[in-house]
This record gives C-alpha cells, structure tokens and sequence, in this order.
C-alpha cells in the first residue's frame, strides 16, 4: 500500500491520538505510516467490504423475536487482523480495544472503551441494522480527545454474526482515526487520514446469571 509521507507536525497529532483514542490501544512511536488516502480503501480493505449500503436491502432492526438477537449488553474484544489488501501498522493479535457495548432495540447503540482514559472520553456511539440471519452491520462513531485537545473523528464499520447460543458475537472491523479541528464546519473532517486498521471483533453477552 502506497501512502505519503506525513509531516512532523501530523506525526506528532497521530502520535498523541494513537496513544488514547477509542478502539487503538497502540503504541505510541511507529504507527502513523501506514493509512490509506481515502475512507473507501479502508473499507475495501476490510473482509465485509461487499456489504449492502442500500436501505431497502436491510432487514428490520428490532430482532427480539429471535433467540439470536443482538439486543442486550455485550462485553467485547477488538483483535488487529490484516487482511490480504492491508497491511496494520502493528502486529496481528495486537489488543485495540476492549469494553461494554449495548446494542438497543431501536437500531442505536453504545460502547464504553476499557482502553481509553476517560479523561479524554470513552465513551461513543452507532447504529446498527441486521442484514442477514443473525448478521448485523454497524457503523460506529468516535469523536477523538487527547490530553484535552480534540483530534477528530474515528469512524469505526463492523459486520458481526451472533452464534448459535445466542450468546456470542464474532466478525470483522474496520477503523480510520482522521484529523480534525473544532471549528465551525470542520469538526468532522474526513480529508486527512491518520491510521487505518482492520481486525477481529468477538462479544460475550452479559446476562443475569
């Protein structure tokens, strides 16, 4: 994968976002280089990137009827994976990001990262939609703070299936932390990237018992 090289005032921005942000638990001196240009490429280079976008393919959210719902509280694990079309800018197994994940009935849902210090937020949010029997998409939205600064947006695609038991889910992600600017108009800036990662994406759900 070709990328530019960054400037030293971009690296010292991913340094600092890398080392905090939701969902890269990284460390902080050596993964700014390898990011892909444009959010297409990252999603490309994610398994699930053939997934429907168009809204009437979509089944409908609420699955409570079904003992394999992904309505509930979830605890999960983000494992990096490259695939065949990209390359982590860390090891494959590394530990992005752990926590809680309540996906509700009503097609929204919320993560508190175990990662990330709550100083600078760790908690973010998506939606969902099933696609499949027993297959959701997700697209998950992190607004970044390091050290009290924002740093942008991190957008965060996930397709996952729940198994059998109704218990656990397992899939594959895909996450680009952008840099941004609190200013009118720019708070969600999607021109500059500054690290893509793909990886496994596994939940135990939490129960009364």
């Amino acid at each position: 994968m070709k990328t530019k090289p960054a400037g030293r005032s971009r690296t010292a921005v991913a340094t600092l976002l890398i080392t905090g942000i939701t969902a890269l638990g990284l460390s902080a001196t050596s993964y700014a280089g390898c990011v892909p240009t444009r959010l297409s490429e990252a999603l490309k280079a994610a398994p699930f990137a053939a997934m429907s976008t168009n809204a009437g393919d979509f089944v409908r959210v609420s699955d409570r009827d079904s003992g394999r719902t992904i309505v509930g509280l979830w605890k999960f694990e983000m494992i990096s994976k490259s695939t065949p079309t990209h390359t982590n800018p860390m090891p494959d197994g590394t530990l992005i990001d752990f926590g809680t994940a309540a996906w509700h009935a009503d097609g929204t849902e919320i993560q508190t990262s175990g990662i990330r210090d709550p100083r600078d937020g760790d908690v973010c949010q998506g939606v969902w939609q099933r696609v499949g029997d027993s297959t959701f998409v997700l697209n998950h939205v992190a607004l970044a703070w390091t050290n009290g600064t924002y740093t942008g947006p991190v957008s965060i695609r996930a397709e996952v299936t729940v198994d059998s038991s109704g218990n656990r889910y397992s899939g594959m992600f895909a996450t680009i932390v952008y840099l941004a600017a609190p200013v009118t108009g720019h708070e969600f800036d999607q021109n500059t990237v500054l690290a893509s990662i793909t990886g496994t994406f596994t939940a135990t759900r939490v129960t009364l018992r």
